[in-house]
């Protein structure tokens, strides 16, 4: 049975941990994933985070049965700006030293974009140069987890990021064997833009069940024990012109999320599934239906 959690912030924003705790409590205890500032606005900068402050907010949260799954921090670890990507690898840092105190070793983050806002669309973000950057990058966020005892959670995204296929991911992992990087799975996120090709190459208004599974298969043979997390949404293919739109809640789009449970029991995989993107009127009955798949 999938264990069910939520991304904090899609809730909204809240004055407190506890605000934020009795909010997800009256659905029902579960797991989050936090992006602090993101979901507390009033919570500290994080350069004036430390053990005793962090500890705090976890206990407030445990008070209403909430824990965290993903310490949410997501930085451009591919920055243009020089000085303004090594402030976003320090405030990851910042994260993997605090790890203990929230009560979580896992800190996630998307792989970045030369975008303006650091996750949109260029078609520069591929260049094998920003590929090194990452590199670096990562290099530097892993030396630290292993520090701080933390993982480094990555989420490949398609087109829009530096890791945006599973190959690139592959080279990744193969590049950096550490027990210390970790990977976060949307499977939504990764779906290529203009769909999943079938075994011909060409994308279908609604993919076969043999194309999803082949999609679904390869990504798990990469990720294997590597596996933290499932991101969960849903998507459809844009009837004008066949792009991915993939920011709708989950079990109303095209993606079998039921399918995806059973290929994971089959595997022994048992991650938090983490809702986004969720629709607050319905967000338990969502939570419900995928706890029975």
């Amino acid at each position: 049975m999938p264990r069910i959690g939520y991304r904090a912030h899609d809730f909204g924003s809240f004055d407190s941990a506890s605000a934020l705790g009795e909010r997800i409590e009256s659905i029902r205890p579960s797991f989050i994933q936090l992006a602090l500032n993101k979901v507390i606005p009033s919570a500290r900068p994080w350069q004036e985070w430390d053990e005793e402050y962090i500890s705090s907010i976890s206990s407030d949260l445990r008070k209403h049965g909430v824990t965290v799954a993903i310490i949410g921090c997501y930085i451009n670890p591919i920055n243009p700006d020089k000085e303004a990507r090594k402030k976003e690898i320090e405030r990851f840092e910042k994260s993997l030293s605090l790890a203990s105190a929230f009560g979580c070793p896992y800190v996630g983050t998307e792989t970045g974009s030369v975008a303006p806002g650091g996750g949109g669309y260029s078609i520069d973000t591929s260049a094998r140069e920003n590929l090194a950057i990452f590199r670096d990058s990562l290099s530097r966020m892993l030396e630290a987890a292993e520090k701080h005892d933390a993982y480094v959670a990555i989420e490949a995204v398609a087109r829009n990021h530096t890791i945006s296929t599973i190959e690139r991911m592959a080279d990744i992992i193969a590049s950096f064997p550490t027990r210390r990087l970790k990977t976060i799975f949307d499977p939504v996120n990764l779906i290529p833009y203009l769909g999943i090709p079938e075994s011909d190459g060409v994308p279908l208004r609604i993919p076969s069940e043999e194309a999803e599974h082949r999609f679904i298969s390869d990504v798990l043979d990469l990720y294997k024990d590597r596996l933290v997390a499932i991101h969960c949404k849903d998507y459809i293919l844009s009837e004008a012109d066949g792009t991915k739109i993939g920011d709708i809640p989950a079990l109303t789009g095209l993606f079998r999320w039921k399918a995806f449970a059973e290929e994971l029991r089959k595997r022994n995989i048992d991650v938090p599934w983490l809702l986004e993107n969720h629709n607050p009127a319905t967000v338990k009955e969502t939570a419900e239906t995928l706890e029975k798949f």
